[in-house]
């Protein structure tokens, strides 16, 4: 199996985090530190926070509605 574009892994460790931490804050330390990655790396595949979460729902949408 190919191995996750970047961009995935980061939204797949978002979801992580999530499910791991339900009503925790997630921070981009933590999730670049789940995905292996400095935070600048984050925010070179997401501009903003927000759009790592507006990602995500749009990978939930694709994953489980396809």
């Amino acid at each position: 199996m190919p191995r996750p574009s970047r961009k995935q892994a980061i939204l797949e460790a978002l979801a992580d985090e999530l499910e791991q931490h339900p009503g925790d804050r997630v921070t981009t330390a933590a999730l670049a530190r789940a995905v292996g990655v400095s935070e600048a790396a984050l925010y070179r595949h997401f501009p903003s926070k927000a759009r790592m979460f507006e990602g995500l729902i749009g990978f939930a949408e694709e994953t489980v509605f396809a």
